[in-house]
């Protein structure tokens, strides 16, 4: 009888301690990244502080219409002269993205990067995301647009862009950024600067698991220029819709007051007033794949 009491006491000894260490509370984080801090890598023509998965593509096509001021007349820009952007992105890894876009308007080129340089956990560990995200631009219209054809250089036709986002997602139906911007054009017409600088804001509320508010702002900032004799001053960006969004696509559907679909362009050569009701209809579509 010894051995199999013995037995019994073991087993019973056993059984108390596993049911001790799943009383035991846990004190591991999760560190991991925050889930979906924005639906895409694009929010009306600002770029967010989402990533491309590794090894994953994002296809995009922007839509500008007309405005909307001329009313029934052309159905509120529907029929007025558009423009498109349709791009590709591709994840590298988990942090690095890359990407290419060919835009309509002034026949623009884009070839763009992406890096993450810090990321929010859920454990609150790393509190925001980080990330820096740049592009190259060349507009491919025929060199008569850029000046005399002997002082015509293949450099006038480039522009570049740079921008830091700052990102946060408070809550699981609430994500806010920030991004201070800089582009340079290396060539640009009499009374424009060369530098310009903004500052862009983006936000989205869900209201379902499937559909968010979203909204934008970039603000240009005004600073001493290489330009003395500038006197071109962009206009803000304001941009407000709905967001809806699948496992595979995002659809975005809003009203803003830029038609460019580049950021440099966007940001640095808007002249739609927000005060003059300079406002269009813009749709965004994303494809995860």
């Amino acid at each position: 009888m010894y051995p199999i009491k013995s037995i019994f006491a073991v087993l019973l000894l056993f059984s108390a301690f596993q049911l001790s260490a799943q009383e035991q509370p846990t004190t591991e984080k999760d560190n991991r990244p925050v889930k979906d801090i924005f639906g895409s890598s694009q929010l009306f023509d600002q770029e967010t502080a989402k990533s491309v998965l590794p090894h994953g593509f994002e296809f995009e096509i922007q839509h500008r219409f007309g405005l909307m001021k001329n009313g029934i007349k052309d159905l509120w820009g529907i029929y007025s002269s558009s423009n498109i952007r349709l791009a590709i992105n591709y994840g590298i890894t988990d942090r690095l993205s890359v990407g290419f876009g060919t835009t309509r308007n002034y026949k623009l080129q884009d070839f763009s990067w992406k890096y993450a340089i810090l990321r929010q956990t859920r454990s609150e560990s790393i509190p925001l995301s980080i990330s820096y995200y740049g592009n190259a631009v060349i507009d491919a219209r025929d060199k008569t647009f850029f000046g005399a054809a002997a002082d015509y250089k293949f450099e006038h036709r480039l522009s570049v862009f740079h921008e830091i986002i700052f990102a946060r997602k408070f809550s699981n139906n609430f994500s806010l950024q920030m991004a201070p911007t800089v582009s340079y054009f290396n060539a640009v017409t009499d009374g424009y600067n060369n530098f310009n600088y903004n500052l862009t804001f983006g936000s989205r509320l869900k209201v379902t698991s499937n559909m968010g508010l979203i909204a934008g702002y970039a603000v240009p900032i005004q600073v001493a220029n290489d330009n003395k004799n500038a006197t071109f001053k962009p206009q803000s960006n304001l941009s407000f819709g709905i967001e809806m969004g699948t496992s595979t696509h995002v659809f975005e559907i809003f009203v803003t007051n830029s038609d460019y679909l580049i950021n440099q362009y966007s940001y640095s050569l808007n002249t739609n007033k927000i005060s003059n009701g300079d406002f269009l209809v813009g749709l965004n579509i994303t494809v995860k794949f």
